[in-house]
């Protein structure tokens, strides 16, 4: 016998059936993919479901456009590379972001100097170096062109950490915009040539 108003089990179980489809559907338009663009949806030869670009405020309108056409023409990752990804990109994050504040409180220059510098636009050349202290392999650097899935006006890079391409861009020396971790392009590159 079921104590007084405890529902009965088999209401308790409609109930939580109930809950669980509204929790469902609320979800479904939630996450990366519902803001941006999602692949399939106004993405050019783009196959992959559930990758969102996000663009920046100050991106330029075509940045998600070139950037699931590009990721669309990637090898995808097997799941030891999809593992390793993740730590790759962290790494060339890391590496790119300028050490701004260990500059200040670690080697004592002077913070206003370092954060002038920060706010200086990122060069090539500077961006290589950096990428040197993470992979052995040359990395590709250059000011965007139209075509690379980078916004315009910033270096873009793209260097193989295993077998990853962590590639992305930088608009001033403190740190990346946009560092994404995937496959090789079909001739093996990060960056098309």
């Amino acid at each position: 016998m079921t104590p007084p108003n405890t529902p009965h089990p088999t209401r308790r179980r409609r109930r939580l059936a109930s809950w669980a489809a509204i929790v469902t559907v609320a979800l479904s338009g939630c996450g990366p993919a519902s803001t941006g663009k999602s692949a399939g949806q106004d993405a050019p030869g783009s196959s992959r479901p559930g990758v969102a670009c996000i663009r920046n405020s100050d991106a330029d309108a075509d940045y998600c456009d070139r950037f699931l056409a590009d990721l669309a023409r990637r090898t995808p990752l097997d799941p030891a590379q999809a593992r390793a990804a993740e730590t790759a990109r962290q790494s060339v994050a890391r590496a790119l972001s300028g050490n701004v504040i260990n500059r200040c409180n670690v080697t004592h220059e002077p913070c206003d100097a370092v954060m002038a510098w920060a706010e200086q636009p990122a060069t090539p050349d500077h961006v290589r170096s950096l990428l040197a202290t993470v992979s052995e392999n040359h990395p590709q650097v250059r000011l965007a062109r139209p075509d690379d899935p980078a916004d315009a006006d910033t270096v873009t890079f793209g260097v193989l950490v295993g077998q990853v391409c962590v590639y992305g861009y930088q608009r001033l020396h403190k740190d990346p915009d946009q560092v994404h971790a995937a496959g090789p392009l079909p001739q093996g590159t990060c960056l098309a040539p």
